[in-house]
């Protein structure tokens, strides 16, 4: 069975960024079998290289600089990716969010998320990792759709409930 790790590195809001990832994970039936945690540049290599190993999906979730993770570059170093004029990787999906943006590097057989450590950004990329990831991978299952709630009924409801109201 496949499944995914996540690496934080200088990230503060793990458990709510945890959260995030292994709800939206559960709907392709990717579990998260392993975590770690990384305070230290020079562990960020090692980390990701021993959890790569071990799983076809890593996310490793990043304080950020700037408008990207802080360790997109060693990342990228790590990886060999290459890069334009502007630092930007070349050939790696990117993951907008509203304030920030995250990178799927994929490799033949397993795929690294590199995501900002913001709750908030990571609902809006994670959507279009996990349908890459579907692709890739194979796996089954689909993002619920969004919910549309019918406001005109839910006034008109509430406004039965008022006293005196007909």
């Amino acid at each position: 069975m496949m499944d995914a790790a996540i690496l934080f590195y200088l990230a503060r809001k793990t458990s709510a960024c945890q959260r995030n990832i292994e709800h939206i994970a559960g709907y392709f039936s990717l579990p998260v079998a392993e975590t770690a945690v990384c305070v230290r540049e020079p562990g960020l290599r090692p980390q990701t290289a021993r959890l790569v190993r071990g799983h076809a999906a890593v996310f490793v979730v990043s304080a950020c600089r700037g408008a990207r993770p802080a360790c997109a570059p060693a990342l990228f170093g790590l990886l060999r990716v290459p890069l334009d004029s502007r630092g930007e990787p070349k050939g790696v999906l990117r993951l907008e969010g509203g304030q920030t943006r995250g990178y799927l590097i994929e490799s033949q057989n397993r795929a690294i998320a590199v995501l900002p450590d913001e709750p908030e950004e990571l609902e809006r990329m994670l959507p279009r990792a996990m349908e890459r990831l579907k692709r890739k991978f194979g796996l089954a299952g689909e993002l619920p759709a969004p919910e549309t709630k019918d406001y005109e009924a839910l006034v008109e409801a509430s406004m039965e409930r008022i006293p005196g109201k007909e």
